[in-house]
């Protein structure tokens, strides 16, 4: 926790080494697709809407090149999906004192995963003005952020396992009887904590933004990042295990084994306004204005 801490403050001063002339400020609203992709057998990771919000300065050094950074937040969401996945357990014992091999199968199961990061960016901007009496700018952002998990977690929300007996003496499969543990159990409500790394991502966002005052303008425009760190970082073993009273309890998929690696995605749409601080140059709040 201190070295995410430490992460966040480095970043963050280097708001204040900015003190000459064309700064601004600018806060937005995003939505979109901010989601975790990995492979899965048996399953796949699909990607739900996500949000967030970002407060930005930039530092304007010239009337096109800037540097940008600030406080940001988005809320990550994933439907880890499984259908088909199974694990298998050994040495089973069954009513009749036979020996066999329990296969459990996961049946249109859907597990919601959430993360919530505090974000610190880092990035070059540039604009340029393509209007005449007014301004018209479109803006290139690119660079890269610090994503610092402040909550992580899962849930099952629905899905059921279907438990099947391979039995190798007689070479047969029992599945549909109930009354003797061969039947299909709905998912329970279970949720847990996910450990969850900081992640270093790249980002580039492109957009738009149309003059309302002197001071003041609204943009609208679109982000793309992609996280190079894995998000995985525990290994509790299968997706289900039998505990000392043989119940069968689920670790949560990026808690076990399988999958290796899983990585943040974000494409969003974004909406806010720009607004100059500070003393201004000859051109206003981002340069020089046509005439």
């Amino acid at each position: 926790m201190n070295s995410r801490l430490l992460v966040i403050l480095i970043m963050f001063s280097s708001l204040t080494a900015f003190s000459q002339t064309k700064h601004c400020l600018r806060a937005s609203g995003t939505v979109g697709m901010n989601s975790l992709f990995y492979s899965i057998d048996g399953g796949s990771s699909k990607p739900k809407l996500g949000f967030g919000g970002k407060f930005n300065y930039t530092y304007y050094f010239t009337p096109n090149w800037g540097i940008m950074t600030g406080v940001e937040a988005s809320m990550y969401s994933t439907d880890g999906y499984l259908d088909g996945a199974y694990i298998s357990i050994d040495d089973q014992i069954d009513d009749e004192g036979d020996v066999y091999r329990k296969d459990i199968y996961f049946r249109d199961w859907h597990e919601n995963e959430k993360i919530l990061f505090a974000e610190i960016p880092v990035m070059l901007t540039y604009q340029y003005d393509f209007g005449l009496r007014k301004r018209r700018k479109i803006y290139i952002d690119l660079g890269v952020k610090v994503q610092v998990p402040l909550i992580a977690n899962y849930k099952v929300t629905s899905g059921e396992l279907e438990i099947q007996g391979y039995y190798e003496r007689w070479n047969v499969t029992l599945f549909g009887l109930p009354n003797h543990g061969f039947g299909t159990q709905g998912a329970k409500n279970t949720a847990g904590k996910l450990n969850i790394p900081f992640n270093i991502s790249a980002t580039l966002g492109i957009g738009f933004s149309f003059e309302v005052s002197k001071m003041v303008d609204i943009f609208i425009g679109g982000t793309f990042d992609y996280g190079f760190m894995n998000m995985k970082t525990t290994d509790n073993g299968d997706l289900l295990c039998m505990d000392a009273n043989q119940n069968l309890q689920y670790n949560g998929i990026l808690n076990s084994s399988a999958i290796e690696k899983a990585n943040t995605v974000s494409v969003q749409g974004e909406v806010g306004v720009r607004i100059a601080v500070g003393k201004q140059g000859p051109g206003g709040i981002y340069g020089y204005r046509h005439k």
